[in-house]
């Protein structure tokens, strides 16, 4: 793939198919068809006829004199947001599907007029997103007209619902465009202007079937955030921020009840979407919306984190064979502190065969195997009958009691490769590159959550068979010798007994009962006479 802000050639001609500035166009296009209405005195207190110059700072980072925008938290133009622009909305004609003129902002423009063409809406938006800058080039003109002139791609063909009012907000990303066979990535720094402190219970991320990943950060240290420009830019933007949430789908984080992520009033995200186009001859339009579904601050017991780690030291050779790279991630100082892991995940790129993370032992060796990529079936709980490793749709694996690790043992990840590309690859940003990361989710305690009783898993040292798993309507248990009269008993993930009718086979063998279930994760627990359990994560689907 082609990443194609990075090819100088396409910049060139980017360059020489606008002969003006992205902010020239807008104003051309302001001139002709808004500038006859908007003269000195206009009720709106918008004069768009004098020179660009002094329309650029009428317009820019400009409180509207509209009441009803301005309490929104609106600009005239917001650099980096068209849908806190104003100006966008007045003009929107629809072509963004989310964007509404409320009660008390008027009515569309231009009036008295047809609407403006959707390249020219489009040149608006892109202008805006791209920061809003006086002096650049950033916007390929071309794109957007080849995108709208020959029916190109819409990555998400109708935004989703937003979160209902007092339940949170939307958040929507783009869209930037790619021509055909290209791709790139994008951060866009967000100021979310929150009117106090709340809490977060739940991140549901949407993007379209081209998207690599859709990651939202969170800026920690306010120099860092002041000076990030606004607008799309390429990064990466790592150094000053902490993760919030990755996705390389289209997902939901629902958070324990009494845990919550903290924004401040002051939160500033930084948001990161890649897009890669495989089309041959489309024009690629990459969008992403973020709901956030909010709480009250104080409502939460437990603060939830989030953490991303990145292994960038390997280098896979080209000789086509397996290559795997082993990273530890612990920290010292903490003492016999622990932290409690609620979910964990990984990320890699296509030449990657396999995930794996362990459990670190204080002498630095590999403990409990607690993560594998390729027991999608189990979500990503490692001894799965069936491994089937998918790059681009990992598992997350929950615990709903939590897993406690001392962070000076931390865990081990460790990913494979295959390469035959012909040539060696390390760690990179675009899809021909590769990558080893972890990402997790954690709380510092659990004082006061109510969780469910914790499973305890393969406490007999005698295998016990439960087999199909996935199940859809029988599940069979063959049992050791040592197993005589033992005890099924089946829970949901929340730990909760299900009724479930089991019928002996003969000497060693079970049969449970799945068909009036509803699709999920369970726990089969199997217990012999004397009081030694067996446990196995069991899948039901239809």
């Amino acid at each position: 793939m082609r990443k194609i802000l990075l090819s100088c050639s396409l910049l060139a001609a980017a360059y020489m198919s606008n002969a003006q500035s992205t902010w020239e166009s807008v104003y051309a296009v302001l001139q002709t068809n808004c500038a006859s209405c908007h003269t000195p005195g206009h009720v709106s207190g918008l004069d768009l006829s004098g020179p660009a110059a002094t329309v650029y700072d009428a317009l820019v980072d400009v409180t509207p004199s509209n009441a009803t925008s301005a309490d929104k938290g609106f600009k005239r133009i917001f650099p980096g947001d068209p849908y806190r622009s104003f100006v966008f909305s007045k003009i929107n004609n629809s072509l963004a599907l989310d964007v509404h003129l409320d009660a008390g902002e008027g009515a569309p423009c231009p009036q008295g007029m047809a609407p403006l063409d959707n390249k020219d809406i489009e040149l608006v938006r892109q202008w805006v997103l791209y920061g809003a800058q006086e002096a650049d080039y950033m916007v390929d003109i071309p794109l957007i007209a080849d995108f709208y002139d020959n029916a190109g791609i819409q990555s998400i063909s109708s935004p989703p619902a937003p979160p209902a009012p007092g339940e949170g907000f939307q958040i929507h990303f783009g869209p930037f465009f790619l021509w055909p066979e290209t791709e790139n990535e994008y951060f866009l720094k967000y100021p979310v202007q929150l009117p106090t402190d709340i809490e977060i219970k739940r991140l549901d991320t949407y993007m379209g079937p081209y998207s690599h990943h859709f990651i939202t950060y969170k800026f920690v240290n306010p120099d860092v955030a002041e000076s990030t420009d606004p607008g799309l830019h390429e990064g990466p933007d790592f150094f000053g921020v902490d993760l919030v949430t990755a996705h390389q789908y289209t997902d939901s984080i629902m958070l324990p009840e009494g845990t919550a992520f903290q924004w401040l009033t002051t939160t500033i995200l930084d948001l990161n979407s890649h897009y890669i186009n495989y089309s041959a001859d489309k024009a690629l339009a990459c969008e992403a919306y973020l709901n956030v579904y909010t709480q009250p601050n104080g409502t939460a017991i437990q603060t939830m984190y989030s953490v991303l780690l990145s292994n960038q030291s390997f280098n896979i050779p080209a000789n086509g064979l397996p290559y795997t790279d082993e990273y530890a991630a612990f920290e010292t100082g903490h003492g016999e502190d622990k932290l409690f892991l609620w979910g964990i995940s990984s990320h890699a790129h296509k030449l990657s065969t396999d995930f794996d993370i362990y459990l670190r032992t204080e002498d630095g060796d590999r403990g409990e195997h607690i993560f594998d990529a390729s027991c999608t079936a189990t979500l990503g709980m490692p001894g799965c009958l069936d491994e089937i490793y998918d790059y681009q749709h990992p598992p997350i694996r929950y615990w709903e009691s939590f897993k406690p690790i001392k962070w000076k043992e931390g865990i081990l990840y460790e990913t494979e490769w295959v390469n035959d590309t012909g040539s060696p690859v390390d760690f990179g940003f675009e899809s021909d590159d590769e990558m080893s990361v972890v990402f997790y989710f954690y709380v510092d305690d659990t004082a006061g959550l109510n969780l469910p009783l914790p499973v305890q898993e393969n406490t007999i040292a005698s295998e016990v068979h439960i087999m199909p798993n996935p199940v859809q309507d029988m599940l069979f248990i063959e049992l050791p010798e040592n197993m005589d009269n033992a005890q099924v008993i089946l829970f949901n993930a929340q730990g909760q007994l299900v009724p479930a009718q089991t019928t002996s086979m003969g000497q060693n063998w079970l049969q449970v009962d799945m068909h009036t279930l509803p699709t999920g994760l369970y726990f089969v627990q199997v217990t012999n006479a004397s009081g030694n359990t067996y446990v196995q994560r069991v899948v039901v689907e239809r």
